[in-house]
């Protein structure tokens, strides 16, 4: 990293003080790749790392990072992606509100440079002439933008137990991004079911069933099958639950469906049948079954079967170290 910064006119110069960041050294630091630095710090849950990576750029928008290679344009050199990361990782740092205000500015940001597209501007409110092809690839692109940023703002209001507003967050996201619709009324539906409320939850999974009955295709049956499922489970209605095995019909390796129903078994008694279905995936399709829910569940499984759990849980740690990288939370093996 540092051989590539001071190839882009990074580093120290004759002085021997820092020099200022060139048009390409903000993109070094967050490039849309997992092998950059900050995204690898998060990823291995280093936050306060990545916090102290983070604190020369301040605000992300002080003078020494605009462009002086391009003379009279406005606007800073740090991709939207590292704002979102600047924002989003105090969140992870424990100050949730400090998160959603930094969310908020960037919105803002947003829903301005989208008000100056759509009054016949250029984004930064100049009278450019912009080619209509051009204003609609813009207007496209900041369009997706707000619906990132909104994303992470409802993601943020339900780390913060703020329901209501998470739930109003994610409905707007529908509106820039319609087509993801099916997907955000069954995460609202979820988090209606995760806190009890039932016939909520059951009201976004009929709406659910009914985008996806005009849409078609196998994801929206699969979605529509996992929704009824849950809402059986959230209804302790097991053995409903586990008569829907046509996901795995249709995906027999899907880890969610096999993780469900696996707990619908154990909740049935049958704590055997639950754990073959479990350790088969895990012996036969490791790629796709090494996931934290899926060991969790498998681990708590092993505790209620044998003594011989530490020694279980041990393998499990050895095949999860041969395939996964170190950003795996391994407190889902229960090991302590």
């Amino acid at each position: 990293m540092g051989r590539l910064l001071t190839a882009h006119g990074q580093g120290y110069g004759k002085s021997g003080l820092p020099t200022s960041h060139t048009a390409d050294s903000p993109q070094l630091w967050f490039e849309s790749s997992v092998d950059t630095l900050l995204a690898l710090l998060v990823k291995l849950g280093l936050f306060q790392n990545a916090e102290l990576e983070l604190e020369p750029f301040g605000s992300l928008d002080q003078r020494d990072l605009y462009p002086h290679v391009y003379p009279g344009r406005r606007g800073s050199m740090v991709p939207f992606s590292m704002r979102i990361l600047h924002a989003e990782l105090q969140q992870y740092l424990g100050n949730p509100q400090e998160s959603l205000d930094r969310l908020h500015r960037v919105k803002a940001v947003c829903s301005q440079i989208l008000a100056h597209l759509e009054q016949g501007l250029g984004e930064d409110s100049s009278m450019s002439s912009i080619s209509p092809e051009n204003r609609q690839a813009s207007v496209q692109l900041w369009r997706s933008r707000l619906g990132q940023v909104t994303c992470s703002m409802a993601n943020c209001l339900l780390l913060m137990k703020d329901y209501v507003l998470a739930v109003d967050a994610y409905r707007s996201v529908i509106q820039v991004h319609p087509e993801q619709e099916p997907q955000l009324l069954s995460g609202i539906g979820r988090i209606f079911l995760q806190i009890g409320d039932i016939k909520t939850a059951e009201k976004y999974f009929q709406d659910v069933e009914r985008v996806t009955q005009k849409l078609g295709g196998p994801q929206g049956k699969m979605m529509v099958l996992m929704n009824r499922a849950f809402l059986h489970l959230g209804q302790n209605n097991f053995a409903e639950a586990h008569r829907i095995t046509e996901i795995l019909r249709i995906d027999p390796t899907n880890a969610v469906a096999n993780n469900n129903a696996a707990v619908r078994l154990l909740y049935l008694g049958r704590l055997k049948d639950s754990l073959r279905q479990l350790e088969a995936l895990v012996q036969q399709e490791p790629g796709h079954s090494l996931q934290e829910s899926m060991l969790f569940s498998l681990t708590a499984m092993y505790e209620l079967q044998s003594s011989r759990s530490p020694q279980k849980k041990q393998a499990l740690l050895e095949a999860v170290a041969g395939r996964e990288g170190d950003s795996f939370n391994t407190q889902c093996l229960r090991l302590a």
